[in-house]
């Protein structure tokens, strides 16, 4: 067939109208969808200073699904780890708090000095999405504050019914409610007065949830027991209590709120006199328990990895230190090729700060020396605002 045949059957193919507007509206579609996929991979500081851009920018990138969809991307991706460290000065009674990145750095230039507006010096207790809770005393008056550290936006929270010094904290999100709850654990649980109580911030009101029915022996003020924040995962708080059989995890969870216990290995089981430490964490979504001993001149820390949730058997050890000099290591942060970033404390040094360092030995940041540092937490960048969860 000659070249003007094709042309001229060509145009005997019926036509039917475009929708011209139908079009544009689907351009300007597809240029949203790729300018937020690009978006979503950015950082929090570039993304609050594009927010300039254009009122379109600003207006996605404010966007509650914009703000979610950053934060799932920014859980699996490590440049948007960051490690948060208290710093306490004795003398002049104030503390300062600092963020750099994970993996670890060693120049000045990556530490950034963060300013969380609270009157007196603040503690950082637990953390979840990029949010923090901090806690702070002057002796008289107490204060409870939200605050994500990557935006700066904070919120005053209420007091609990029940404010000890001998407490844990957890925050957490609960999907069955839509909402971020905040649960604190009395760890001595002395008296039948005293409740454990859980903050739900759409309400803005603490709660008692009453205390664990199976037997929880006290725990005195003074272990690291209550030094870390509680660990969540599969919907459920976990923290670690004595029973008369030894160590015990004692679970709580945060969408039906019933108490309940994960089962440990027989040689898991601790007793306090030998040992100085048994805490549980969350280490790649895994629930974690470890253990520090030094009994007759040897250092010895144990962490044990839960495979399969719930299930005893599945609990299998991870790592073995020996150190005869060790008083305590908690692990902070896993890294992609299995690495772990821990805090140690050393027994010619209790009385000073933790040291950050690996297993392979390689120490983290600028606190190698620091004496007065207190616990640091590996965090996640996110865009979440305190002021819009109430």
């Amino acid at each position: 067939m000659k070249w003007d045949e094709k042309l001229k059957s060509h145009a005997q193919i019926p036509r039917y109208p475009v929708d011209v507007d139908l079009v544009e509206a689907m351009e300007i579609h597809f240029q949203e969808e790729i300018i937020m996929d690009i978006l979503t991979k950015l950082p929090v500081r570039s993304l609050l200073r594009f927010k300039c851009v254009s009122k379109f920018w600003k207006t996605l990138i404010c966007d509650p699904y914009f703000k979610g969809k950053h934060l799932n991307y920014s859980k699996d991706d490590p440049d948007s780890q960051k490690f948060l460290i208290c710093q306490i000065y004795p003398k002049e009674r104030i503390s300062s708090i600092y963020s750099c990145p994970l993996p670890p750095v060693q120049l000045p230039e990556d530490v950034q000095k963060l300013d969380c507006s609270l009157n007196s010096r603040p503690f950082v207790d637990c953390f979840c999405d990029g949010l923090v809770f901090l806690f702070a005393s002057d002796g008289l008056n107490k204060q409870y504050m939200l605050w994500n550290p990557s935006t700066r936006e904070s919120i005053v929270l209420p007091h609990p019914e029940f404010s000890l010094s001998c407490c844990m904290y957890g925050l957490s999100y609960d999907a069955a409610s839509d909402d971020y709850k905040i649960l604190k654990i009395d760890v001595t649980l002395v008296g039948p007065e005293v409740f454990n109580e859980i903050l739900a911030l759409k309400s803005r009101s603490w709660k008692r949830v009453g205390k664990p029915s199976f037997r929880v022996l006290p725990v005195s003020c003074g272990v690291p027991s209550g030094r870390d924040c509680l660990a969540f995962v599969h919907g459920t708080f976990h923290w670690v209590a004595l029973s008369n059989y030894g160590s015990t995890i004692v679970s709580f969870n945060i969408s039906n709120e019933v108490y309940g216990q994960i089962p440990l290995l027989e040689r898991m089981r601790i007793y306090r006199k030998r040992y100085l430490e048994n805490e549980v964490s969350v280490l790649g979504g895994l629930l974690c328990f470890y253990s520090t001993a030094n009994y007759q001149g040897e250092g010895t820390f144990n962490l044990w990895v839960m495979r399969d949730y719930g299930i005893k058997e599945s609990w299998t050890n991870l790592y073995t230190i020996r150190d005869t000099d060790l008083y305590s290591a908690r692990p902070k942060y896993r890294f992609a090729d299995g690495e772990m970033l821990l805090s140690f404390r050393h027994l010619n040094r209790i009385s000073l700060g933790p040291i950050f360092g690996t297993f392979k030995g390689k120490y983290f940041g600028l606190w190698t020396q620091c004496d007065t540092s207190r616990e640091g937490f590996a965090y996640t960048e996110s865009l979440i605002s305190p002021k819009l969860l109430t």
